[in-house]
């Protein structure tokens, strides 16, 4: 366990400092693992004592969800609202394959079109929130890193000393582990919540969230917004990927009937995985509008990350039918208008500075 870092954590429930946890303390929390033939050898507990938090395989369980009360008083926290419970569920059951020999989700040619021509398009879009981060630091905070799982998204961290890892997902983080360690950089690992970030104020010279807000229930979407910034150091900034869906218009205009059908099948979907009690991955996606109004930054900006989803790289974009065309020629608007396109784009990259 890297004891060293202990000065930039805190416990996710009582925002206490964490210090390392003692035998006495070891075994208490043991104890109530018994009936599971499982044990810790090491974690944390908060100031005051009440919570036990493991460490497994160098990584911090962080998570409300791993906290194993030590008093009697201490309040339960695995119970989970049905939303969240999904989405913890669906990205702690999710499998992986292997790409460029890194790790990546199973479900990611759902989202991403690998298709070779595609490629270098996809690929500076991996790369595309680096221009909007400060270069160099120490902490490089990487929220809902999952997998790390393009040598892109590992490069956006050269530069930084240390690059933060926070995952609600502890298979993801053994993951990204794992990749990180392919190009030699320094990786603190950190299975937690976005919504109660166990990191204290202030210690990021960048913060990063990518495809991980929109799939925060709604209600939490301002809270995990405020948890990002908070972590921020003053001056710093943070580069939120996000995904307009209904509220693009490239998107709305080019895939007409078909985006109608897609939102009739979202709506029906939520109906679907409530009625069921299915672990159906949770989508929910605010507007512009929301965001200028909750900012809890000093100045927010919208720029392109990508401008169209897979749907429309699907229907519009086939070699043999001007696709590599029709492809550069909305490249070339995004590099041209990027404040234009993330606004009217299926992606945007939403910056706030602290």
């Amino acid at each position: 366990m890297q004891s060293a870092h202990l000065s930039i954590l805190q416990c996710p429930i009582s925002q206490q400092e964490l210090l390392i946890a003692s035998r006495e303390q070891l075994a208490i929390a043991n104890e109530q693992l018994h009936e599971f033939f499982f044990s810790f050898e090491e974690g944390l507990v908060n100031a005051g004592a009440d919570w036990f938090f493991p460490a497994y395989k160098d990584v911090y369980c962080l998570h409300p969800f791993y906290a194993i009360p030590l008093k009697e008083n201490a309040r339960p926290t695995r119970e989970m609202e049905f939303d969240k419970k999904r989405i913890f569920n669906y990205f702690n059951q999710i499998g992986y394959q292997q790409f460029e020999g890194q790790s990546i989700y199973d479900d990611a040619k759902q989202f991403v079109d690998f298709r070779p021509f595609l490629l270098p398009y996809t690929q500076h879009g991996f790369y595309n929130c680096r221009q909007y981060l400060d270069q160099q630091g120490k902490y490089y905070v990487d929220v809902a890193c999952g997998s790390v799982a393009f040598k892109e998204y590992i490069q956006l961290a050269e530069g930084f000393e240390y690059r933060v890892c926070v995952d609600q997902s502890l298979n993801a983080l053994l993951q990204a582990k794992q990749n990180l360690h392919q190009y030699g950089q320094n990786g603190i690992f950190i299975c937690g919540d976005l919504v109660s970030l166990p990191l204290k104020t202030g210690i990021a010279d960048a913060v990063l969230c990518q495809h991980a807000l929109f799939h925060v229930p709604a209600s939490y979407q301002l809270k995990a917004l405020q948890e990002l910034v908070r972590v921020a150091a003053t001056g710093k900034k943070i580069a939120i990927v996000y995904d307009w869906f209904y509220h693009s218009w490239f998107m709305n205009l080019a895939l007409g009937p078909y985006q109608l059908y897609r939102v009739f099948r979202h709506y029906a979907g939520k109906i679907y995985a409530r009625l069921l009690n299915k672990d159906k991955l949770y989508f929910y996606s605010h507007g512009l509008s929301w965001f200028r109004r909750n900012n809890p930054g000093k100045k927010l900006s919208v720029y392109v990350w990508r401008s169209f989803n897979i749907h429309f790289s699907r229907i519009y974009l086939h070699k043999k039918l001007g696709g590599e065309k029709l492809l550069s020629y909305i490249w070339k608007l995004e590099k041209k208008y990027p404040e234009k396109m993330g606004k009217l784009g299926e992606y945007p990259i939403i910056v706030i500075e602290k």
